[in-house]
């Protein structure tokens, strides 16, 4: 049979038009994946770069610490006043420069500067020096002038532009109000997600009233010792006294893990100093960061089930990471904004007297040593207990600082339907949409799970970190 006059032309044309079509799929996707990696590798960057600078921190920290037993064996207590005061500045100050280390790794990596992450900084300088300053009963200083210098340094961080946002940070003038403060209760609503309402075990807030809350709790500040940003979370205290069988082992801890005590030690020697005085104070982990994940997996606060790991069994201190990446959209003259969280932590290892050890709140007896040598990606899900502050999040920090606050003034009417969070309350305030919710749970609670932590694979862990 023979062709039409034309009719290959035909042919031809769709043939050409399906190729085009196809190139240029596959030059969105090259171009969509080529940005997510480039989100990928900037957030890990930062996460990393950041836990590095964490574990120079703690081991600083930990050497002063022992250089400070050898001042005060040798009663040298002007030197060790001096390296109390060095150790200060280290924990206070020190995790800024994690952010500014953090920016520079992002910035390296491809990331863009986020005019948002920069702006959450900025009001937060604004804040330390409107009310932290001015309210020293609430937000006490380390030292003269603290807030002042860590303003200074804030700021200056956040005029160079901010390439990848802190997602932990944990401001001291912050509220809580659980649940309206917890990202993951919205979560819930959004996705109608009811099995992790059960497994969170937050099947209470089916009553909740928003024009009756309970009250919210301010963040108590007794003393200020860590930053806010990447804290080491640690403890500025005194050296609890110790029986003679205590003090030796503590001493050989020390010895074992680089203290070099003087041969001679005067036993008669008074020690006159006040109790209070800033030479008796050593830097000690702060045990309730500094614990085991099995701690929280056996006592519910976190909802998991099966073991961890020995050497990821330790919690402590989290560098959390946030960067931003314009992603383009296949076929689509437009993109959209996409995000990569990650999070990582130091690790290490110390001498005990049955050998080298995973660096624990217990086998340190509780002091801070020089015994950091790797950092690692660690899961985004469980990094620093499961909180999900989301500090680089400005639409978040929005409804945390502003739209809360008013609706403890004026209840449920004063929220704002173009919140997407405020959306999700109003949704839940209806008591007849919770009211299928409790249905749903009467009728489904039984076949809910708790996940398990391990993860594909008979040897746990996932494929991926974030």
């Amino acid at each position: 049979m023979k062709m039409r006059h034309g009719q290959a032309a035909l042919y031809l044309i769709l043939v050409l038009v399906a190729l085009t079509v196809l190139i240029l799929m596959n030059t969105s996707a090259f171009l969509a994946v080529r940005a997510k990696n480039h989100a990928m590798n900037a957030g890990d960057a930062a996460a990393l770069a950041s836990a590095r600078k964490q574990a120079e921190l703690l081991n600083e920290i930990g050497r002063l610490n022992l250089r400070h037993a050898e001042a005060e064996w040798a009663h040298n207590w002007e030197e060790a006043r001096d390296i109390v005061e060095k150790q200060q500045r280290i924990a206070f100050l020190g995790p800024l420069q994690c952010l500014r280390e953090a920016n520079e790794a992002a910035r390296r990596n491809g990331a863009k500067a986020s005019p948002e992450m920069s702006k959450i900084l900025s009001r937060h300088v604004q804040d330390i020096r409107n009310f932290y300053i001015t309210n020293p009963e609430l937000f006490p200083e380390p030292w003269d002038g603290a807030w002042e210098e860590y303003a200074r340094e804030l700021s200056s961080i956040a005029s160079e532009g901010i390439f990848a946002g802190c997602d932990n940070i944990e401001f001291l003038n912050a509220v809580e109000c659980f649940p309206l403060s917890s990202k993951s209760f919205y979560s819930l609503i959004e996705g109608e997600a009811w099995c992790k309402l059960v497994v969170a075990g937050w099947t209470d807030l089916l009553n909740l009233d928003l024009n009756n809350l309970p009250p919210a709790t301010k963040m108590e500040v007794p003393s200020v010792v860590n930053s806010e940003i990447c804290s080491l979370h640690l403890e500025a205290k005194v050296l609890p006294p110790m029986d003679p069988g205590d003090l030796e082992d503590f001493n050989a801890l020390l010895i074992r893990n680089g203290a070099v005590f003087p041969e001679y030690h005067d036993p008669n020697a008074i020690d006159d100093r006040p109790d209070d005085d800033i030479s008796r104070i050593y830097f000690f982990y702060d045990q309730s960061r500094w614990n085991s994940w099995s701690d929280l997996i056996s006592s519910a606060k976190l909802p998991l089930i099966g073991t961890v790991k020995p050497v990821f069994n330790v919690r402590g201190c989290f560098s959390i990471f946030r960067v931003y990446e314009d992603i383009p959209q296949l076929l689509a003259d437009r993109k959209r904004l996409g995000t990569w969280n990650a999070a990582a932590k130091p690790f290490g290892t110390i001498e005990t007297s049955s050998g080298r050890s995973i660096v624990t709140h217990e086998e340190a007896k509780g002091l801070v040593l020089p015994a950091y040598e790797a950092v690692r990606l660690v899961p985004i899900a469980i990094a620093d207990g499961g909180n999900d502050r989301s500090t680089a999040d400005g639409h978040w920090l929005s409804h945390v600082r502003d739209h809360i606050p008013l609706l403890y003034l004026n209840g449920a009417s004063s929220l704002l339907p173009t919140c997407r969070y405020c959306a999700s309350l109003l949704k839940w305030n209806n008591p007849e949409y919770r009211s299928r919710v409790s249905q749903w749970i009467d009728k489904n609670a039984e076949s809910c799970r708790r996940p398990s932590p391990s993860g594909p694979g008979p040897t746990g862990g996932t494929s991926y970190a974030h």
